[in-house]
């Protein structure tokens, strides 16, 4: 009697568990937000740059091959996998980055709800980048080697550009880094990416990372006319050239048709910056809220008719509305109005009919002659 009550509750222990069990994975389901694979070799940014001359640096290291975000519930998962291993430390000098890793800088750019003309719509100083269909991004992390405390004091001291400090409350970093051979896996809180969803889009900066800040730069590597040790070439000595080397695009698009719209210019403000996409739910460049408001659109069949301006009908044209009852039919007559004849014998100075009386075609009142006095 007591081993069969004992495989009783063993038996109702293990349901409980199970039972729990399949309701934690319930409530922890995963939802991939996003995944892109991206073209190997065309970590030459319009196409035509070169790597710097460090020999360190070796052709695709800062190729992006692939990009995922997974919804994970409490936290949101960002996986980059590079064509090469990532450089955890230098070769020379076995020297690493606080976050395990050294040469590489990553801009992740969401844009949150989807809604054209909403977000900024320029990238972060140094990129020298905007975004295209009118789309904009509400957060972004930057993933770099130094820590965040490093971090944030570089983007507080950066006072020389006032629509940058606009931008950092939406500058986050993540809050784990892990480097496992070719990819880098971030984990960041659901709770600082508010109304992430499947109508979100993503894009992705590779760049080179370098300690160093400047009007030109913001701890990225530059791109010059001629590569050097620490930059890039293949641009001029102008300002205004992407420092990109290798991002996302949405499928049927050319990041090198994009990244070489762009003019360099002596002065920033007559720059021409490049414009890039958000790829959005299956690759797409269209967001799914701009898709919907295009089938409403459609569903709702002729478009509105536009007002006409207003014409004044003149007599005997064709607007001119016809009247109710001809005019040969209508009978007019001029009645006039009686003028009040003064009364024989008034006095001088008696009453006089007022003006508004005669107008009204009110007969005035008759003054009578008084008799019998003496």
């Amino acid at each position: 009697m007591f081993k069969n009550k004992c495989s009783l509750w063993c038996c109702l222990v293990i349901g409980f568990i199970v039972l729990a069990g399949v309701a934690v994975a319930e409530g922890s389901e995963k939802k991939d937000l996003l995944f892109v694979q991206d073209n190997i070799g065309d970590d030459k940014g319009p196409g035509y740059y070169q790597y710097p001359l460090d020999k360190r640096l070796k052709r695709g290291t800062f190729d992006i091959k692939s990009f995922k975000v997974t919804d994970d519930g409490d936290i949101v998962t960002f996986e980059i996998q590079m064509r090469n291993y990532i450089m955890r430390e230098w070769p020379d000098s076995k020297k690493t980055g606080y976050q395990d890793f050294v040469a590489n800088l990553w801009d992740i750019y969401i844009d949150i709800d989807g809604i054209p003309n909403s977000g900024y719509k320029y990238a972060l100083p140094g990129r020298d980048l905007n975004f295209a269909d009118n789309m904009g991004w509400e957060k972004m992390i930057l993933v770099s080697p130094i820590s965040e405390i490093e971090l944030e004091e570089i983007l507080n001291d950066k006072i020389d550009e006032l629509e940058f400090q606009e931008q950092i409350p939406d500058i986050l970093f993540p809050e784990y880094v892990k480097i496992i051979r070719d990819r880098v896996i971030m984990r960041i809180s659901k709770k600082k990416l508010p109304r992430i969803s499947e109508r979100s889009g993503f894009q992705v900066f590779a760049m080179g990372y370098k300690d160093l800040v400047s009007p030109n730069r913001l701890i990225n590597r530059d791109v010059k006319s001629f590569a050097t040790l620490d930059d890039f070439g293949g641009g001029s000595d102008y300002y205004g050239d992407p420092t990109v080397i290798d991002l996302i695009m949405p499928k049927g698009c050319d990041q090198y048709d994009f990244l070489k719209r762009h003019k360099a210019q002596p002065f920033r403000e007559n720059i021409l910056y490049a414009e890039v996409p958000f790829v959005y739910k299956d690759n797409e460049r269209k967001s799914p809220v701009v898709a919907a408001m295009e089938r409403h659109k459609q569903h709702l069949g002729s478009p509105v008719p536009v007002a006409l301006p207003n014409v004044v009908p003149t007599p005997g044209s064709a607007l001119m509305p016809k009247p109710v009852v001809p005019e040969s039919k209508l009978q007019i007559k001029y009645v006039p109005i009686p003028v009040p004849v003064k009364p024989a014998g008034a006095e001088p100075g008696g009453f006089v009919p007022l003006k508004g009386e005669r107008e009204l075609n009110v007969a005035p009142p008759v003054v009578g002659t008084a008799t019998g006095s003496s």
